[in-house]
């Protein structure tokens, strides 16, 4: 391979991804442009660094080789950052700048002070490798979630770290010198080659891996009820559906507890509807706070909500609402600048026999309606019904 072509494809191949990624990533949610902007910034300083480098024998050494390999170490020192701070690892900027300083110092060392082709090959290579192994760990870490986009892109990273780890050993042990930065060999071959795919690969990895939060993004956001946060009602139906299933299966106990807003129309009227969004919204937050954690919550629409409690019985379920119900009372909610009470009427059903969601909702709905009637803010179960029934005309919804 002639190595001055490399290194040119290596510069135009680099610049094309550069210009791709600025218009594919543009139309991305700002919270990626951070990560996004240190990315393309990476990508596209990188043909600066390699058309530096193919001016060796016909340049200063300042600009082929200091100012080249600055360049290019730099590249990669805002592409680790671009990594690490997407998967909320970031490292401070003095850290991830040692590197180029390292890099900056070593090329003047080895190039005027000590001149030495083999060190100067040596120690530079071992730093890009580090930050090479740098961007990678934090795209592995377990803590992580790891996706193929992330094992992709760090496979990048990786491929390069060990082509350059290979390098070290390669001209640190072989008997005779390299004689000069464009002499053909395996070894240099390698090495530009791999950096001439590194920005193709390492970048459809990056892109993929915006591809696949904006997913998880969007997939959250379908799942949750737009105003409170918690889960809405078709992710609550499923959620419910699989641990009634459960409880089915192995014979264990399951509660569903009803819940609804007392008053809540004379908050509306009297408020606004703005004060009626923000006592919904502290409903949620109260109620979420006060259950287990294996608990499924969720808002059914308008001013109710849903609780599914595992593994609990009419006695459990009753305490557990009735824990709700004083959290609620307890909490602190004002409308222009007036306190306003919040309270709740609670319905629990009981699981039976071939019971589903529905089943469950339609008598946790009675029991809550025999709370409106017994005066709100109250709890109502399956015992304080009578066996058949009773409809009772008026609308007990606020």
């Amino acid at each position: 391979m002639d190595i001055r072509t490399a290194i040119l494809i290596a510069a135009v191949l680099a610049l094309l991804i550069g210009v791709s990624l600025r218009y594919v990533l543009r139309d991305y949610p700002d919270e990626f442009a951070p990560s996004i902007r240190l990315w393309l910034l990476g990508t596209l300083i990188q043909p600066t660094a390699w058309m530096c480098y193919s001016l060796r024998d016909q340049a200063p050494d300042w600009l082929t080789m200091v100012l080249a390999n600055a360049l290019l170490g730099y590249a990669y020192a805002l592409h680790c950052r671009a990594v690490r701070l997407f998967v909320g690892r970031p490292l401070p900027l003095a850290v991830s700048h040692a590197p180029v300083a390292a890099i900056v110092a070593f090329e003047i060392l080895f190039t005027y002070v000590m001149p030495s082709m083999r060190l100067r090959v040596v120690s530079v290579s071992a730093v890009i490798g580090l930050q090479m192994v740098c961007a990678a760990s934090a795209l592995l870490d377990w803590r992580t979630p790891r996706r193929r986009s992330h094992l992709l892109t760090a496979a990048a990273f990786l491929a390069v770290a060990a082509v350059l780890a290979v390098r070290v050993a390669y001209e640190g042990l072989r008997p005779d010198v390299l004689p000069h930065a464009f002499a053909a060999s395996w070894m240099q071959s390698a090495v530009f080659a791999i950096a001439a795919c590194f920005p193709i690969v390492a970048t459809i990895g990056f892109v993929l891996m915006a591809s696949d939060r904006l997913n998880q993004e969007l997939e959250r956001q379908a799942a949750l009820d737009a105003l409170t946060g918690v889960c809405n009602r078709r992710t609550l139906g499923e959620q419910a559906a699989r641990a009634i299933a459960l409880a089915h299966r192995h014979k264990r106990p399951l509660a569903v507890l009803l819940i609804d807003a007392d008053h809540f129309k004379r908050i509306n009227d009297v408020h606004g509807h703005e004060a009626g969004d923000e006592a919904l919204q502290t409903l949620a937050a109260v109620l979420q706070c006060s259950l287990r954690a294996g608990d499924l919550f969720g808002r059914l629409g308008g001013e109710e909500f849903v609780v599914v409690l595992p593994e609990a019985d009419e006695a459990a379920a009753r305490a557990s609402a009735e824990r709700l119900r004083a959290a609620v009372e307890q909490a602190e909610f004002a409308a222009q600048h007036r306190r306003v009470p919040l309270r709740i009427s609670i319905g629990i059903a009981v699981i039976d026999d071939h019971d589903d969601f529905a089943d469950l909702l339609r008598r946790a709905d009675q029991a809550m309606y025999a709370a409106k009637r017994a005066g709100r803010n109250c709890v109502c179960g399956p015992s304080d019904l009578p066996r058949t029934p009773v409809l009772v005309a008026g609308d007990f919804a606020g």
